[in-house]
């Protein structure tokens, strides 16, 4: 009997249920989702019961959707793609001061220098730039010819330009061959690789010190600072007199800028004296702003002048009423004047009457007397 209760009760139990697994992310994660569109639903039914209850004259504004959203990251994407950075073709690794090669040589004749005529010295750039790489690639080291062009001053020195993504220092052991290979045009003195000097100012120098002094004091104060030359003074002996401090010129080697020296005065002889950049100039030198002959733009002080058709406004302001003109300096087109000898050119041309008249007194001045340049301070 007690079987049979057991049995009886067993069979009315309700069914018990067996333990599951607690639920995994996807299956709450639809459920969520369901309850989700099951509450919006509910919302837009009630909504819509409301709107036709309600009587407005205006239409309910329908819910933004971004329904372009992809034509709009697909269009800022084209957007950045329109002004991408450009990529050079040609990259200049090096500057030019730093692909320079200069051959200094003997002086010559005035017969066998080329001077200012421009085609007897590139012709003469063209022949030695085809000797020199001739030379320079017969060695086992270059496979390519090293330079790419050369140019020729009035004063006969002969410049070689590498390509932009090599350096000068390379040629450094090639000294000899590039001398060698200039044997027709005269006896090489020097090869300078690159800029050799850079020079800077020294205000309130005593004047009582000796210029060995002087560079003895800077060698022992700046070791870092290698002087290329004695220091020198700026003025000459009769300026001097009764000065008690006065300006020196600095000659340091290598290509050295103020920057990179770090300071702005230098202890010399127990003084302090103030460093500033070396400007060199002269007669023939041109200012860039007032078109004037004697100063450079750097010292100018004076009112602006275009160099295109003398008015008092910069050069690069020059506007032209042509639609195809390119402005500025570019422009060829009427009115144009010289600034110095008010003739129908443009202030820089090398023809200018006024231009050569200096240039004959400065060459003249030069070779009669040896003028050192003067050198200003820019403010």
């Amino acid at each position: 009997m007690q079987q049979q209760l057991l049995t009886n009760q067993k069979s009315t139990l309700p069914p018990q249920t067996t333990p599951t697994a607690a639920p995994t992310k996807k299956i709450l994660k639809m459920k969520l989702e369901k309850k989700n569109t099951s509450e919006d639903q509910a919302r837009a039914s009630t909504a819509s019961a409301i709107s036709g209850i309600t009587e407005s004259s205006t239409i309910p504004p329908t819910p933004v959707t971004n329904n372009r959203g992809w034509e709009t990251v697909k269009s800022t994407g084209q957007q950045k793609q329109k002004n991408p950075t450009p990529v050079k073709l040609i990259p200049t690794i090096y500057p030019q001061v730093e692909r320079e090669v200069s051959c200094h040589f003997h002086k010559q004749k005035d017969n066998d220098t080329p001077g200012n005529d421009y085609v007897a010295r590139q012709n003469t750039a063209d022949t030695a730039l085809r000797h020199v790489n001739s030379a320079l690639i017969n060695n086992k080291d270059v496979i390519a010819p090293p330079f790419i062009c050369a140019r020729v001053t009035v004063r006969g020195t002969i410049i070689f330009t590498t390509s932009t993504v090599q350096n000068n220092i390379v040629y450094e052991d090639y000294k000899t061959i590039i001398a060698d290979a200039h044997i027709y045009y005269g006896k090489c003195e020097t090869v300078e690789i690159g800029k050799r000097f850079s020079q800077f100012l020294l205000h309130r120098v005593p004047t009582h010190l000796s210029l060995l002094e002087i560079s003895n004091s800077i060698a022992t104060n700046y070791p870092q600072l290698v002087q290329g030359q004695t220091p020198r003074w700026l003025t000459p002996a009769n300026r001097r007199e009764n000065k008690t401090n006065l300006t020196i010129v600095m000659t340091l080697t290598g290509n050295i800028k103020k920057s990179s020296i770090g300071r702005l005065n230098l202890i010399v002889c127990n003084r302090q004296c103030q460093l500033e950049d070396y400007i060199a100039y002269g007669r023939s030198t041109q200012c860039h702003n007032c078109q004037v002959y004697g100063h450079p733009a750097a010292l100018c002080r004076n009112t602006y002048c275009c160099a295109v058709c003398a008015s008092p406004h910069e050069t690069k302001e020059h506007l032209c009423t042509l639609p195809t003109c390119k402005k500025g300096p570019a422009c060829t087109h009427p009115p144009i004047r010289c600034a110095n000898c008010n003739t129908p050119h443009k202030t820089s041309d090398p023809n200018c009457p006024e231009r050569i008249k200096i240039r004959i007194l400065t060459k003249s001045t030069t070779n009669n007397q040896g003028d050192v340049p003067m050198a200003g301070v820019a403010d």
